[in-house]
């Protein structure tokens, strides 16, 4: 089903970082609802942050969800990516952007300045081009009253991690950006959230075990007040929730899903 059928179904969304954890999460959630989805993500490996990524020909997605390949680091990608999401679903209506990437384990004064490039363009980079190359979309979108964009941060947008200065950098930066986005798209009323996990049962959260040197990711429990990790369809839950009717008049909030980690 493509085309303005879709868009028969209600708000439209394109879920960028969807071929796994959070953003299949999500995907899968938004799909089983009725929605149409566009799922987007790497379309091949990359091996620059150290481990594996998702790509959208690997994805385990239902046959109704569009994938799309895009590196969203670049801009052409970005711009490219987003037309096709328009063109599968008849129009975009939200944008879901969950992709990041982590880097680091040691202290942020050592770190070589490639690090810092490198947590900024799979984080703050790849969340710009991503709204630069939609929000033309949802200004056209079907279904005005319904214009969102949530993005995925991190308990870390608010606060220091040691050892992942160059990350948690990132994420502050992702903040600042969405509540400057909010205030500039407040005049369209497209509303601008996001979402802030604490520690999720994700291949991310694997590779900051490593870098800390833990034996597993299971070892992230005592740092939550809860005592347990969140799970990705947890985050996928608040995302829908920053997309449905009930959030019309929420603008600029940061939706923490931290079992307590941030108190």
């Amino acid at each position: 089903m493509a085309g303005d059928a879709m868009s028969d179904s209600g708000p439209s969304v394109a879920v960028v970082g969807a071929a796994r954890g959070m953003g299949r999460a999500a995907a899968l959630r938004l799909a089983g609802s009725g929605r149409p989805v566009a799922a987007l993500d790497l379309e091949s490996p990359c091996p620059d942050l150290g481990y594996e990524l998702g790509n959208i020909a690997e994805a385990d997605l239902p046959d109704e969800v569009a994938r799309i390949g895009a590196d969203f680091r670049d801009p052409d990608q970005a711009a490219r990516a987003a037309l096709e999401a328009e063109g599968a679903l008849g129009c975009v209506d939200q944008l879901v952007v969950t992709a990041g990437g982590v880097v680091g384990g040691g202290r942020l004064w050592e770190a070589p300045a490639d690090e810092l490039r490198l947590a900024l363009d799979f984080n703050l980079v790849v969340l710009h081009n991503a709204v630069r190359a939609f929000v033309p979309l949802l200004r056209r979108g079907h279904h005005p009253t319904s214009r969102r964009i949530v993005a995925v941060v991190s308990v870390a947008g608010d606060r220091g991690l040691w050892g992942l200065g160059a990350y948690t950098a990132a994420k502050h930066a992702m903040v600042g950006y969405l509540r400057t986005l909010a205030l500039e798209l407040a005049e369209e009323r497209i509303g601008v959230n996001w979402v802030s996990p604490g520690s999720t049962r994700t291949a991310m959260l694997d590779r900051t075990a490593a870098l800390y040197g833990l034996a597993s990711a299971d070892e992230f429990k005592q740092h939550q007040p809860f005592g347990r990790l969140i799970e990705p369809d947890e985050i996928a839950a608040a995302i829908e929730f920053l997309l449905s009717p009930g959030a019309a008049g929420m603008t600029g909030v940061d939706l923490r899903v931290d079992a307590g980690m941030g108190l």
